[in-house]
């Protein structure tokens, strides 16, 4: 059975709607869109391990009567190659605004066009109850395997959440760098998941790869301050030269971009601070 494009497609405008990044009935294509599309067909895998042409779906939308592709300067667009934004059907939005007809909708497109083990990651993902039926009732019978599959749902969950909660922005250096598909930073765990478990959003910071190596690794941690967030750098525990400087980080604040809507909880980040032997007292 050939991976449902346009179903992914639509779960990831759905995801737009619901954080607040679609406040218009015009979808550009960009990187807000692309990487839920690529988060979804994640849990796919076993089905369609090759990556996806976003663009086809993006643009085949229009002969189901969801959107009017458009080019980048809002004429018609005939063709995926010049479609790089989508107006969508003028009845429809108001619909798609509605939080209970965003629910429903998702439990329909999961029913119908996926396949059990699919079913029970995305519903994970999206906190719904996943369908009672015979076939996810045999999925279930294997109790490791019905977690594993749930806790990749969550895990593309909080990917997601974090990265557009931070803007794509990363909260160490403050550098962003994206494409129309893709986003440098990475989604990172403050408590440990694999010790904790913690799945909350505000468990997660978006970091560059060299910033999240350093922070798993215990060479910076952050320290309250007030309203402050600030960046505390583990001296004389590491060499550096060249590039970015870690240590000229110390005592600098976080950076959040201005339309980020996500925080780092301060207990999730106290327990790094612990992890790792920083200093904890005062400030929390």
């Amino acid at each position: 059975m050939p991976a449902p494009h346009k179903p992914v497609m639509l779960l990831s405008i759905l995801d737009l709607v619901e954080a607040g990044e679609l406040a218009t009935p015009t979808v550009a294509f960009n990187v807000f869109l692309t990487q839920r599309f690529r988060d979804y067909w994640g849990l796919l895998a076993a089905r369609q391990p090759r990556a996806p042409d976003i663009a086809l779906p993006f643009h085949h939308l229009h002969s189901d009567g969801v959107w009017a592709p458009q080019t980048a300067s809002g004429l018609p667009s005939g063709s995926k190659a010049t479609t790089r934004q989508c107006a969508i059907e003028p009845t429809l939005w108001p619909l798609l605004c509605d939080a209970p007809f965003r629910r429903d909708l998702r439990m329909r497109l999961i029913a119908r066009y996926f396949e059990p083990m699919e079913q029970v990651a995305l519903c994970a993902r999206l906190a719904l109850p996943v369908p009672d039926t015979a076939e996810i009732a045999r999925v279930a019978a294997d109790a490791a395997g019905y977690r594993a599959l749930q806790q990749k749902g969550r895990d593309g969950r909080f990917k997601s959440l974090v990265l557009a909660g931070y803007q794509y922005t990363c909260a160490w250096s403050g550098y962003r760098l994206m494409t129309d598909t893709s986003a440098l930073v990475q989604a990172a765990h403050i408590e440990q998941h694999a010790q904790t478990g913690n799945d909350d959003p505000r468990n997660g910071l978006a970091l560059t790869p060299d910033g999240h190596w350093m922070f798993d690794n215990g060479l910076w941690s952050v320290r309250p301050a007030g309203d402050a967030l600030l960046i505390e750098v583990k001296a004389g525990a590491f060499a550096e030269s060249g590039g970015e400087r870690l240590l000229a980080r110390h005592g600098q604040p976080l950076v959040f971009h201005a339309a980020a809507t996500l925080r780092p909880e301060r207990e999730f980040l106290r327990w790094h601070a612990r992890r790792w032997g920083f200093n904890t007292d005062g400030g929390w």
